[in-house]
This record gives C-alpha cells, structure tokens and sequence, in this order.
C-alpha cells in the first residue's frame, strides 16, 4: 500500500507546478493537512457516538 502522505504531496506538486523545488515544505503542508483532518473525523465519530449513547 502505497503511503497517502506521498500521494498528495505529488498530487499537490503536480497542481501547483513545483515538481523539483519546495518537495519538503508540500510534504509537511500535506502531513499537516491530512492530521488535521483525522483529527476533524475523530471528534466527529466521538461526537456521533456520544449522541447515540444517550
């Protein structure tokens, strides 16, 4: 499996037309990018579940 980290930031290089220069800095964006949105999705999940608890 390939790493999703790896994928958009090549994806985003594409987009953006910065394929040699500035690799790290769309690799940190994108990290940055994808842990915020894991962490969106976990408190939606703990929200969904805490409204079906009650």
């Amino acid at each position: 499996m390939s790493d999703p980290i790896d994928d958009w930031t090549s994806r985003l290089q594409d987009m953006t037309g910065e394929k040699d220069s500035g690799t790290e800095d769309a690799r940190r964006f994108v990290k940055d990018l994808y842990t915020a949105a894991q962490v969106e999705q976990d408190r939606t999940r703990a929200q969904a579940e805490f409204e079906r608890e009650e």
